[in-house]
């Protein structure tokens, strides 16, 4: 190790201390201070065009002693030499020590350092005897935060023979029913990996499985008859008293004040939107345009309770009551108790599309032009702009071609792609997983 220079103040200050001692006089002790705390840090660079390090905020443990960035640095941000504002109280010198290699240095208060390899910063206090020794650790992102890695789960989630498949998460768990010859089967997992079969009784061969959707206390379904059919343990589903002909459940419908399923039914020949809480009753809302997907269509809701705006619905894909194929992206919102809807021509392909919300944004899980999958992004969810996914964030490709699959975001930010229909139209078993770096903590 080598000591580059000493501080003036540092060398006045023992001489000072040795005088006062050699007077030996009551009368003159001079009491000086033993606070050796360092109360704020900041740092700077000229070559820090973006201002990271100086918007980077720095936590202090007096108690550990040690000094670092909570919030991560973006990842390839490369330190250098950088200008250290200390906030120190009767200090009255600080040594740097530097690592790969050794270093130790008093600092003069102005000079730069090289934060690269600062490991330590050593205070001196006013009577020469106090001193105080912070670690010092800079975090900087080691992996990308924007990349969205992926990874298969499993080959066969569910036994084959499967001719048709939809799964939906509820009581913080996974269950998955699908139709294998001349039986609704299920299975059930907390962790898309393993899984144990459910004895499913109730639900019928003639089930609509998009139709399928789970709220926090049950699941619903309709069959190609237009019944619905309940289940609130995910085994034993019983059909409900028809009040109207069911003809979709879209799922839940955002609300500023309670949130209800939004469903299509046939009233008096008539093809309009109700809201209903458990089908027991209905809440009829406006008929619905000839050109509004009724099957086979994919839905998401976007809650934000502190934004009005923010709590709607979008669909996609789908086909409309005269079997024609929906080409638009809907947008769904309760205003004053009645339905606004309005409708975009979609700018990708969307049938057999899945839509999702993840990190404040939506996801949607459709065709490219040139017949692979891809994810497309409308960020902000303001489902209005869209935009494919880039380099970073684009399915890996190994990732087998599907339509029509499920997809759950969990509560630790993970997107669990269930299944789905491949190119070949036989049902798909795999399961995929993919997280964002950067959410990876929260």
């Amino acid at each position: 190790m080598t000591i580059k220079y000493f501080t003036r103040n540092l060398i006045s200050l023992l001489g000072i201390i040795v005088f006062s001692s050699c007077l030996n006089t009551n009368d003159s002790d001079i009491e000086y201070s033993s606070d050796a705390q360092i109360y704020g840090i900041t740092l700077s660079a000229a070559y820090d065009s973006t201002q990271t390090l100086s918007k980077a905020q720095f936590s202090i443990d007096q108690l550990l002693s040690q000094i670092y960035n909570r919030d991560s640095l973006d990842y390839g941000f490369e330190p250098k030499n950088a200008y250290l504002t200390l906030e120190l109280r009767y200090a009255a010198a600080v040594k740097i020590h530097l690592q790969n290699p050794d270093s130790i240095y008093f600092w003069n208060n102005t000079d730069s350092v090289d934060i690269s390899r600062l490991k330590f910063i050593e205070v001196f206090a006013q009577d020469g005897i106090t001193t105080k020794k912070y670690e010092f650790k800079l975090n900087i992102h080691q992996q990308n935060p924007h990349l969205l890695v992926w990874s298969k789960l499993t080959d066969n989630y569910v036994p084959f023979p499967i001719d048709a498949q939809k799964t939906v998460a509820f009581n913080d768990k996974f269950y998955t029913y699908y139709k294998s010859g001349q039986s609704i089967k299920g299975v059930v997992s907390s962790d898309g990996i393993t899984n144990s079969p459910i004895d499913v009784s109730g639900l019928p061969l003639a089930v609509q499985f998009s139709s399928i959707v789970s709220t926090l206390t049950e699941i619903f379904a309709l069959d190609n008859y237009y019944n619905v059919y309940k289940t609130t343990d995910g085994v034993v589903w019983i059909k409900l008293p028809e009040i109207y002909k069911v003809k979709s459940i879209y799922g839940i419908l955002p609300s500023v004040a309670t949130d209800s399923i939004l469903t299509a039914i046939n009233d008096e020949e008539t093809l309009k939107f109700a809201k209903t809480a458990d089908f027991t009753s209905f809440h009829v809302m406006g008929t619905i345009p000839s050109d509004f997907p009724i099957t086979q269509f994919s839905a998401t809701a976007i809650k934000d309770p502190t934004i009005f705006w923010k709590n709607y619905m979008v669909l996609s894909g789908g086909k409309n009551a005269d079997n024609s194929l929906n080409s638009k992206i809907w947008i769904i919102q309760e205003k004053d108790n009645t339905i606004s809807i309005s409708g975009k021509t979609a700018p990708m392909p969307i049938q057999g599309s899945t839509l999702f919300p993840y990190d404040q944004n939506i996801y949607m899980l459709t065709t490219s032009a040139s017949g692979k999958n891809v994810l497309y992004i409308s960020e902000k969810a303001n489902s209005i702009a869209w935009n494919a996914a880039d380099s970073l964030q684009a399915l890996p490709s190994s990732f087998p071609y599907r339509l029509n699959a499920s997809i759950i975001v969990d509560a630790k930010n993970y997107i669990r792609i269930f299944g789905g229909t491949s190119e070949r139209q036989t049902e798909l078993t795999d399961v995929w997983r993919g997280r964002l770096n950067r959410l990876a903590a929260h």
